[in-house]
């Protein structure tokens, strides 16, 4: 506003008037960023990064991160099958080369780590097979 040309002392009554009414609320911003970085597939991590860049308090982006309720561990696998199909290396394109796997499960690993999610949330997701099935009851 001050770049249009009003005066400070014009600025701030508005601002307060539009912060009273609910108008500017930075607590619902902020879950509004980390609901949308999450249908993303984005981990807790990248997501801090982005909403930070936006200018809100690291206890707003912590506040709104707890109260998203994500399983950021299942999400991490979700991302994983999403993108390679069943997320454990165990074979790369027909070869079950010990280099090549390894070489595969670091790269996906690298993905994750892109995507913010820390590297139990990786290990967790690469570990699992959906064709595994858990046969608890």
């Amino acid at each position: 506003m001050l770049e249009k040309g009003f005066e400070l002392n014009d600025i701030e009554p508005v601002l307060d008037a539009c912060e009273s009414s609910g108008f500017i609320n930075d607590n619902r911003y902020a879950e509004l960023l980390v609901r949308s970085h999450i249908s993303r597939g984005h981990g807790a991590i990248r997501i801090r990064q982005a909403i930070a860049q936006k200018g809100l308090s690291k206890d707003c982006i912590e506040a709104a991160i707890t109260n998203s309720d994500c399983d950021w561990f299942e999400l991490a696998k979700d991302k994983a099958t999403k993108k390679y199909g069943i997320p454990r290396v165990t074979e790369v394109k027909g070869s079950t080369a010990r280099d090549l796997i390894a070489q595969e499960k670091a790269k996906r690993v690298r993905f994750l780590m892109g995507q913010g999610f820390s590297y139990d949330q990786i290990t967790y997701a690469l570990d699992s097979d959906p064709n595994d099935l858990d046969d608890d009851y």
